[in-house]
């Protein structure tokens, strides 16, 4: 038994904690919403599992987000050429294939050391030979980490993804502890009004906005022109509704 032990690893461990805990937050969650009766095996179940994907996701976002803010704050930063690039297959769930190219730069560190590696950003576009892109690196990397415009933009969305989704999981822990939670929903529909809701509109903007950017420059070329329609069309109504439901909020705080 020991031994098992000692060949669990950092993330099994965290993952044990996580089933522990979720465990115990439904057993609350139960006894505070149903006090008169007893809660079964089935319900516990299920409103575990229900606590252990909330809380996986928001371990997990939350630990992705904060690697990338590490790393883009602070890594070297160094402006790279794209000099080529690899192509693989990618499968989605529905078993279609895609090509994915991954860039290869060059840049030369602080001391004048040159250095030629791969990219950690695999994209459906080709990349252009010549680009420069902004690069963080240490020797110690087996791959660059691109900080350009497009992954700030994914990081964005799973910021906002991480917010909808911890907000449920810190909710849960607050009425298994008992809180009240009438001040907490009073928080939440202030957040999603005033903070989520306009920021998904602008990340969706820019998200179809980028890829109409990409398009007309000539980086993806394989773009169906009814995606082309879609991301216009998505664009000229998301930034009409942005802008209105910004004046909407302006106007309602206005009001005595």
């Amino acid at each position: 038994m020991g031994i098992i032990l000692l060949q669990i690893t950092g993330y099994g461990w965290t993952g044990i904690a996580i089933i522990v805990l979720s465990i115990l937050i439904a057993i609350k969650i139960l006894k505070r919403s149903n006090r008169q009766g007893k809660s079964g095996c089935i319900g516990i179940g299920y409103v575990s599992l229900v606590v252990f994907c909330l809380l996986t996701f928001t371990v997990s976002l939350g630990g992705m987000l904060g690697g990338f803010i590490y790393k883009a704050v602070t890594l070297p930063r160094y402006e790279a050429r794209v000099i080529n690039y690899t192509s693989f297959e990618s499968k989605d769930s529905k078993n279609r294939h895609r090509i994915m190219y991954r860039a290869t730069v060059t840049f030369n560190m602080a001391d004048g050391t040159p250095v030629t590696m791969e990219s950690d950003v695999a994209s459906s576009g080709k990349p252009e030979i010549g680009e420069m892109v902004t690069v963080g690196y240490k020797p110690d990397m087996e791959r660059v980490e691109e900080l350009s415009w497009s992954k700030f933009l994914l990081m964005g969305g799973a910021s906002v993804m991480l917010l909808v989704i911890g907000y449920f999981a810190v909710g849960g822990v607050l009425y298994a502890m008992g809180y009240k939670m009438k001040r907490y929903m009073g928080f939440g529909m202030t957040l999603l009004l005033y903070f989520i809701f306009p920021l998904a509109m602008l990340f969706l903007f820019c998200g179809m906005g980028y890829a109409l950017v990409l398009y007309f420059m000539g980086l993806k070329p394989d773009m169906p022109v009814w995606a082309v329609a879609i991301c216009m069309f998505f664009c000229l109504v998301l930034a009409g509704s942005f802008f209105g439901y910004a004046r909407m909020l302006i106007d309602r705080r206005a009001r005595p």
